[in-house]
């Protein structure tokens, strides 16, 4: 974690409600509110989490772990994961995302996450050790994407 963000990051599990405007604002700009809200994210195995700095109410990021198979194993696909924009860089993500991981760990018996990341998000995936295991796919009204693991 960066100076910037060491100290100052509270790593909680939220609601949809609280990490919505964040998904909306960072990864769905232009597009109606209801496409920042995903398939899964009101089952009872998802896991929604947030980052926050002290004193600031809003997140500063967020995350959601949903139970999706990985090549028919038992898994977690991480989706909506954002930083605000101002805040990028920091260290929130990836003090956000060793969080998360741990959490969604120690809770479950899964020990498989993936996701489908955006390219400009590849630099920041593969700096937390994640792996680029597929060719690039477009996702409609969002672009282009690997998944990775």
């Amino acid at each position: 974690m960066s100076r910037a963000a060491a100290g100052r990051v509270v790593v909680r599990r939220a609601t949809l409600a609280e990490i919505v405007a964040l998904r909306h604002a960072e990864l769905r700009p232009g597009l109606a509110r209801d496409t920042a809200r995903f398939d899964g994210d009101e089952d009872p195995q998802t896991r929604h989490f947030a980052a926050f700095l002290s004193g600031d109410p809003a997140p500063a990021g967020c995350a959601s772990f949903m139970a999706r198979p990985w090549c028919d194993e038992p898994a977690y696909q991480l989706r909506g994961m954002a930083t605000r924009a101002a805040l990028v860089r920091q260290g929130i993500g990836s003090a956000l995302l060793a969080s998360v991981e741990s959490a969604v760990r120690a809770d479950t018996a899964v020990r498989i996450l993936w996701c489908h990341a955006r390219l400009a998000a590849l630099p920041f995936y593969r700096h937390v050790a994640w792996e680029v295991v597929s060719d690039v796919f477009d996702i409609p009204s969002v672009g282009p994407h690997h998944t990775m693991v």
